[in-house]
């Protein structure tokens, strides 16, 4: 439907206004707590019961935030009020819709929702494009005086800043996800090549002993760096995929003690039954227990670190121990 009681709702523009919008990424997306407090405090400083945040494309009003809709997310451009809000850059105003030319009839009117008065100020792109409304809904009749039509546009303002707020954030989450991609496949054959150096170095009993444990040292903590950003990648991105095996639990253990041995003097006391067969993602446990073993060296140098395990009905706990400061449960963030 292209007209509103006889008046065309389509705006010559209407294509370049798409593609504004279609930059923001915004129709469609999830609730947002800024948006959803922006029509909290609509309401609050008009008075009103309904307030709610409207993007518009070619077909569909996405509502971004609301309040008193009952959770209502999206309807057709053509059913609500405010395809005509988004043809002018001015606060659209209706004191009673009941009397109004265009929506007496409408079923949004003459139904249980039962509006009568309604008040959108345009929200506008910097380049000029109306995108969406900010939108104020009541079941009584009333007016907008001057300044309170100032304060609405000033709302939509702040709709429009957050929208930008939001699209800069998005953009720099994607280059820095574009950055670690980059940065962890680049250093990966590097690594695997100091890697295979140092330990071809240390076959030859070079006498340098002290020197090949620092390289395997520093490439262990590189491998553990680059590794842990790929991973926040992945988990940014929802693709954190797990390669589900079988293997022997204590095989695990003892290949973390190996690898802390190339790195450090500190021993670690195994406690505990582990000859268990498991079932989990055998690199990504051996990852976890790893940093939790060098978060013990880091943090506890001079405490003995123990590695305990424990059966229990349907799966095995491990415990890194150590008697280093503990974590407060008031920093987890």
């Amino acid at each position: 439907m292209k007209e509103i009681g006889g008046i065309n709702i389509i705006p010559e523009n209407d294509a370049e206004r798409v593609a504004a919008l279609e930059r923001y990424q915004i129709a469609g997306s999830q609730k947002e707590t800024a948006f959803d407090s922006i029509c909290r405090l609509a309401c609050e400083l008009f008075s009103v019961p309904i307030s709610h945040i409207s993007f518009l494309d070619a077909d569909t009003e996405y509502i971004k935030a609301e309040v008193g809709m009952n959770g209502l997310e999206r309807l057709g451009r053509a059913e609500g009020f405010c395809a005509l809000a988004i043809l002018k850059p001015e606060v659209m105003l209706i004191e009673d819709a009941s009397h109004h030319e265009v929506f007496a009839n409408h079923p949004y009117v003459t139904g249980e929702t039962m509006i009568r008065f309604y008040a959108a100020a345009p929200v506008i792109t910097p380049d000029g494009y109306i995108i969406g409304t900010l939108c104020l809904i009541d079941q009584s009749p009333r007016r907008l005086n001057n300044k309170e039509r100032e304060l609405l546009q000033h709302l939509a303002r702040v709709v429009m800043e957050q929208t930008e707020l939001r699209n800069d954030n998005i953009n720099l989450v994607q280059q820095r996800d574009q950055f670690i991609e980059i940065a962890s496949h680049e250093m990966r054959t590097p690594l695997t090549t100091l890697k295979a150096a140092a330990q071809i170095l240390g076959q030859k009993n070079t006498g340098d002993a002290g020197l090949i444990a620092q390289v395997n040292k520093s490439v262990q903590k590189l491998s553990g760096m680059v590794n842990d950003m790929f991973d926040a990648l992945k988990l940014s991105k929802n693709t954190f995929d797990l390669n589900r095996t079988s293997f022997n639990l204590q095989a695990l253990i003892n290949s973390c003690r190996d690898q802390v041995r190339l790195v450090s003097k500190k021993e670690l006391i195994i406690e505990g039954e582990s000859n268990f067969k498991v079932s989990a993602d055998e690199q990504k446990i051996e990852r976890v227990l790893y940093n939790l073993i060098q978060n013990s060296i880091k943090y506890a140098p001079r405490s003995g670190i123990i590695i305990r395990t424990e059966k229990l009905p349907g799966f095995i706990k491990i415990s890194v121990i150590d008697q280093g400061r503990a974590f407060l449960r008031t920093n987890y963030r």
